[in-house]
């Protein structure tokens, strides 16, 4: 039984890999379905949430949430009635335990990055108290550092690999494509950053850091679980 977080240059196939593994393992993947937790938990519109994750985040906007948020007019947004928290909860929680759903913190036009960090390590805390889950991205793997049963993987490609696969998915030429993962890979460098105070390429904070550009997809996803049958039994002996 483990909690696996998997962090990922963009380009890489982070998705794909996390996918694979929650697929043999039959554990939860949890992706973007965080910022659907959050909005729920925080009762707050899920575009504001958006502005506060990895693939939005901006230090400015993040700064200035405190004293301005356009999104105060709150009865502009549809709010999320209880047949789509029921909805995601029988999708995506773990045995369908709705605890985490018990108490809404309660909207307020101040939502912020702390408010956002707070809600996000409330969420892989949780996960991983439950056990077999796979988390893509948004810090999990210093939030759940600490965590025993928690392991912590990367991966990673040359840029100029990178870029060819982008390039080849997206349709797109290999100069747009190196500027998407420079925008893409700045902003979640930023954004462990902005949370953590951490430096997303620090080796320590990885039991396993792959170079996918060696390996395939499947390679890549057997490698962890293969480290995920050597590790567990220490844990539980």
């Amino acid at each position: 039984m483990a909690v696996v977080t998997i962090s990922r240059g963009f380009g890489c196939p982070g998705e794909h890999v996390a996918k694979r593994i929650a697929s043999k393992l039959e554990y939860s993947l949890i992706n973007k379905e965080i910022l659907e937790y959050i909005s729920i938990l925080s009762d707050t519109p899920i575009d504001v949430v958006k502005k506060f994750d990895e693939e939005e985040h901006s230090n400015m906007n993040a700064k200035l949430s405190k004293y301005l948020d356009l999104s105060i007019f709150k009865e502009m947004y549809k709010k999320i009635d209880d047949d789509d928290i029921n909805k995601i909860k029988s999708q995506r929680l773990p045995e369908n335990d709705d605890s985490i759903f018990s108490e809404k913190v309660g909207y307020s036009p101040l939502f912020d990055s702390d408010i956002f960090r707070n809600m996000v390590e409330r969420v892989f805390k949780f996960l991983a108290d439950k056990d077999n889950a796979v988390i893509l991205g948004r810090g999990g793997q210093v939030v759940l550092r600490d965590y025993p049963n928690a392991l912590h993987v990367r991966l990673f490609a040359p840029i100029t690999k990178r870029a060819e696969w982008i390039a080849s998915r997206d349709n797109i030429s290999k100069p747009e494509a190196l500027k998407q993962i420079e925008k893409v890979d700045k902003r979640r460098k930023n954004y462990l950053k902005h949370y953590y105070d951490s430096n997303i390429y620090s080796d320590e904070l990885y039991h396993l850091i792959i170079n996918v550009d060696k390996l395939s997809i499947a390679e890549t996803a057997d490698i962890i679980l293969k480290l995920i049958d050597f590790k567990t039994p220490t844990e539980t002996t």
